[in-house]
């Protein structure tokens, strides 16, 4: 099963991998490309574009954490890997509705925040995600939000377009 789905992981990250880095750069943060897990909905790494750090920086596996976390919440919210979306369980305050509404999930972990947005395919579901996560005060959520939503939609429709020329960021 993990075999068959190789071709299309290295696909997904040939063509969200641009993306990936030009978020990189317009957020300052580190850029993360995730795809679901085979099992269920928690988000596996596929590739990566990270911030440098300073000395004594230490954040490099919370930034990891946190866009790992956001993007396995908006698997949840969107499905993936051939999984449906969770519907919301209770006493989590309708967080996975939050998520599909706004498009996007963050995540605030020790000293970093992460934030992660769907790449959808044609069926709705997400195909994959991409996250950026810097340290608290660094990134404002909300431009990284926005920067997130233009890059995510213009890898779905690379993905629904993978016969013609991909188009670069």
């Amino acid at each position: 099963m993990l075999g068959a789905r190789v071709p299309g992981q290295i696909k997904f990250r040939d063509l969200a991998f641009p993306y990936a880095e030009k978020l990189h750069h317009l957020t300052r943060g580190s850029a993360f490309v995730f795809i679901s897990g085979s099992l269920g909905p928690d988000a596996a790494l596929v590739d990566a574009v990270r911030r440098a750090h300073g000395t004594g920086g230490g954040l490099r596996a919370e930034e990891r954490r946190a866009s790992a976390q956001a993007a396995t919440r908006v698997f949840r919210a969107f499905g993936g890997a051939g999984t449906p979306p969770h519907p919301d369980a209770e006493g989590n305050g309708g967080e996975t509705d939050r998520v599909r509404q706004r498009g996007i999930a963050a995540v605030r972990g020790p000293g970093t925040v992460g934030v992660a947005a769907p790449v959808l395919a044609a069926s709705g579901t997400a195909a994959g995600a991409l996250a950026v996560a810097a340290p608290e005060g660094r990134m404002q959520v909300v431009t990284a939000a926005s920067y997130l939503r233009a890059a995510c939609a213009a890898v779905s429709r690379a993905l629904r377009n993978a016969h013609g020329p991909v188009p670069r960021p």
